[in-house]
C-alpha cells in the first residue's frame, strides 16, 4: 500500500497573511487543492492523508469529502510533529510512504513515480535541484567564512519518500526536536537516503513574490497544453462576434469537431443581436434556451478597436469600444443558460498586461475582461471559467488598424481556435491563458 501525507498545517507567518498560504487561492482554486488533485490524478496511492492545523480540519473534510480516499488528521506544533501525526495515521499495512508538501502544487508525476521506484529498492529517498548560486558559509552571519564546492550542494525539496517501517522508527527513536526534514530522522538513524532529480518548477509557495512566480508558471502550463483525445461531438456551445475572424475560426473548429455552433452577432443569420444592449442579450439568449436548453458553453469573442489617441476619442467612440469589448462580454454571461460543468471562454488579448499607445480604452477592456474571468470562476465554481490572451492575431481589425505589419509575425485564427478546443477540452477554471506566437521555419 503507498500512501501520500500533504503537509499543511503551517501557520503562515513568512506569508504576511491571516491566512495561511495553503488556503489561499491560485488559478481560482485554494493552492492544497492544487497539490491534492495532482496527487489524485496520478492514481499512484491508496491513501492521502491531509495534515492540518486543527482549526481548519472541519473545512478541509468539507471541501474534500467527495473523495474517500482523502484523511484529514490534526498535525502538531511543528513540522516534525505533523510528519509523525501523518505517519500514525497510516495503515498498519503501508508499504511505502511518500512525504509533501501541501504548498508545492507543480510536482510532476515523473518525480512522484520516481519517488516511489527507488524508496522500494533504498527506502529512503529525498528530491533535490543543483543550486544556481554560489553557496557561502558563514559562522556569525557578518562575514564569509569559506566558500564550498557548489557541485557538492543541493537544494532540497519534496517529496521525500520512505519505506513507511524505516521512517516511522526514524520518528519514534528521534532525539532531536523541531527538524524541518524527515531525511535528517533516516540518516541520525544511521541509514543511507538516496537522491532524485527535482525541478525547478517544483516551488515551494512560502512567500508572496512565490504565490506570484505559482501564478506565471502556471499560466505557462496551461499555454501550452498538449491536445486532448477528448471529443467535443454533438455538445452546444454559443460563439459571440462569430462574424469576426477568430469567431468564424471558432466556428469552423467547433464544427470540425462534431460539435454544434450558434453565432450570436448583429449580422449571424439566425440570432442577430445588439449584445451591447442588455434586452437584446436577454431575449436572444432565451430564445436559444427555449429551443435547445442549457449549451455546453460560451464563448466571447467580440473585438472592436479604434486606434487613437484617447485624448483625439470622442464620447461616443469611448462608449462604443467598451460597450463592445465589456459590457457585451457582463450581459453574455449573465443572460446565458449554460449545463453543470459548462464552459465560459472570455477572449482577451496580450494588451491586458501593460496598457499600449493608441488604444487605451481597448487594453484596459482586455485588462478587465480577464479581472473579471477570475472573480467569475470564484462566484461559480459549477462552471469552468476561463480567459484566453492571444498575441497579434491576423484578422481583418488587425490589418485594418496596423496595415504594415509583417504577417509572418501573427498568430493565425486557427492557431487561436485550437488553443479555444484545448481548454474546452479540460477542467481547469479561474486561469489565463496564453496564446503567443510561435515562429515557423521558412520553407527553401
Amino acid at each position: 500500500m503507498i500512501v501520500a501525507i500533504l503537509l499543511m498545517a503551517g501557520s503562515g507567518t513568512r506569508f504576511g497573511s491571516q491566512i495561511p498560504k495553503q488556503f489561499h487561492r491560485l488559478s481560482g482554486k485554494k493552492i492544497y487543492q492544487h497539490t491534492l488533485d495532482k496527487f489524485l490524478d496520478t492514481q499512484l496511492f491508496s491513501r492521502i492523508i491531509l495534515v492540518c492545523a486543527p482549526e481548519h480540519i472541519k473545512q478541509t473534510q468539507k471541501e474534500t469529502s467527495c473523495n474517500d480516499q482523502v484523511y484529514v488528521v490534526a498535525g502538531g506544533h511543528s513540522r516534525q510533529a505533523s510528519s509523525l501525526k501523518g505517519l500514525l495515521a497510516c495503515p498498519s499495512h503501508t508499504e511505502i510512504v511518500v512525504i509533501h508538501d501541501a504548498v508545492r502544487p507543480f510536482v510532476s508525476e515523473e518525480i512522484l513515480q520516481k519517488n516511489i521506484s527507488l524508496a522500494r529498492l533504498h527506502k529512503a529517498v529525498d528530491t533535490c535541484i543543483a543550486s544556481g548560486d554560489t553557496l557561502v558559509h558563514t559562522v556569525d552571519l557578518k562575514q564569509v567564512h569559506t566558500i564550498p564546492l557548489r557541485n557538492q550542494y543541493l537544494r532540497g525539496q519534496t517529496p521525500q519518500s520512505f519505506s513507511y517501517a524505516l521512517i516511522l522508527e526514524a520518528h519514534l527513536n528521534a532525539t532531536q526536536k523541531n527538524s524541518s526534514d524527515d531525511c535528517s530522522l533516516v540518516l541520525a538513524n544511521k541509514h543511507r537516503v538516496f537522491l532524485t532529480e527535482g525541478s525547478e518548477y517544483n516551488i515551494k509557495i512560502t512567500t508572496e513574490l512565490d504565490l506570484f512566480l505559482a501564478e506565471q508558471i502556471f499560466r505557462l502550463q496551461h499555454s501550452d497544453t498538449p491536445p486532448s483525445p477528448k471529443t467535443l461531438k454533438n455538445k452546444r456551445y454559443i460563439i459571440t462576434g462569430g462574424s469576426g475572424g477568430i469567431g468564424q475560426a471558432i466556428i469552423k473548429s467547433l464544427e470540425k469537431e462534431g460539435a454544434k455552433a450558434i453565432d450570436i452577432s448583429r449580422s449571424s443569420k439566425n440570432y442577430p443581436a445588439n449584445l451591447c444592449c442588455h434586452t437584446d442579450a436577454e431575449k436572444v439568449f432565451a430564445d436559444i434556451f427555449n429551443k435547445f436548453g442549457p449549451v455546453d458553453g460560451l464563448i466571447n469573442s467580440i473585438g472592436f478597436l479604434i486606434k487613437k489617441p484617447f485624448m483625439r476619442l470622442s464620447e461616443q467612440e469611448i462608449q462604443e469600444i467598451v460597450a463592445a469589448n465589456l459590457t457585451s462580454v457582463f450581459f453574455c454571461c449573465k443572460c446565458a443558460y449554460i449545463k453543470p460543468q459548462g464552459h465560459i471562454l472570455n477572449i482577451a488579448s496580450s494588451s491586458y498586461s501593460r496598457g499600449r499607445k493608441n488604444y487605451t480604452i481597448y487594453a484596459s477592456c482586455k485588462a478587465a475582461i480577464v479581472n473579471f474571468t477570475q472573480g467569475l470562476a470564484e462566484e461559480c465554481s459549477h462552471l469552468y471559467i476561463n480567459a484566453l490572451a492571444p498575441q497579434r492575431t491576423a484578422t481583418a481589425m488587425r490589418h485594418r488598424e496596423f496595415p504594415n505589419e509583417d504577417p509572418s509575425t501573427l498568430l493565425s485564427t486557427e492557431e487561436v481556435a485550437q488553443a479555444i478546443l484545448n481548454c474546452l477540452k479540460s477542467s481547469i477554471t479561474g486561469n489565463l491563458i496564453e496564446v503567443k506566437f510561435k515562429s515557423h521555419p521558412k520553407e527553401l
